[in-house]
């Protein structure tokens, strides 16, 4: 992606998973909003460009971050949400048996002893393969994250409900018991 390209993404996620107040923008209880409000908001902020149903689709189609989803004529983000309102997604009843959550050494000696919180979002994001988990692990710092696996199995046992938004699993809080450290890591 061009920076035009992820400049237009990150400027949906700020609306769609932050301050959809800034905007005049109202999700509804699945996160949804109308996509012409969106377009609307963006063809205002890049005046020099004409963006369009098509345009935001290529975007999120060529982003390795699949950030927002569009059905119809509504976008939502798929993930990240930090607004009060919560955002409402179905459980997924056949996660897989593990999950993936990649992470700092100083957050992990937290989660060790407390569990995944899920913190400033709605929810913990968990992946459903290392490669993801580690990308993620990476985003604040450069080096080689810690790699928690996540004993969903076990978690559901113990009537912890796991959701799915797009490719991201998510969970409201994964105790500690339910968590590991990958084998390759350390």
């Amino acid at each position: 992606m061009n920076k035009l390209e992820i400049s237009i993404s990150k400027t949906i996620s700020y609306i769609l998973r932050h301050h959809p107040e800034e905007f005049n923008i109202q999700l509804d209880s699945e996160g949804f909003v109308n996509l012409q409000d969106i377009l609307m908001i963006l063809n205002k902020k890049y005046e020099n460009i004409k963006i369009t149903k098509e345009f935001v689709e290529n975007i999120n189609r060529i982003s390795d971050k699949k950030r927002f989803e569009i059905e119809e004529n509504k976008i939502r983000a798929i993930y990240g949400h930090s607004i009060k309102k919560k955002i409402e997604i179905p459980e997924v009843l056949d996660p897989p048996n593990e999950l993936f959550h990649g992470t700092s050494e100083k957050a992990y000696l937290s989660i060790k002893q407390i569990g995944l919180k899920k913190q400033k979002r709605q929810y913990v994001h968990l992946s459903d393969d290392i490669k993801t988990a580690i990308t993620v692990g990476m985003r604040r710092e450069k080096r080689p994250p810690i790699v928690l696996i996540i004993d969903v199995k076990k978690a559901r046992e113990s009537d912890i409900k796991f959701y799915k938004s797009g490719e991201i699993y998510l969970a409201d809080y994964i105790p500690p018991e339910f968590i590991s450290i990958y084998k390759n890591n350390k």
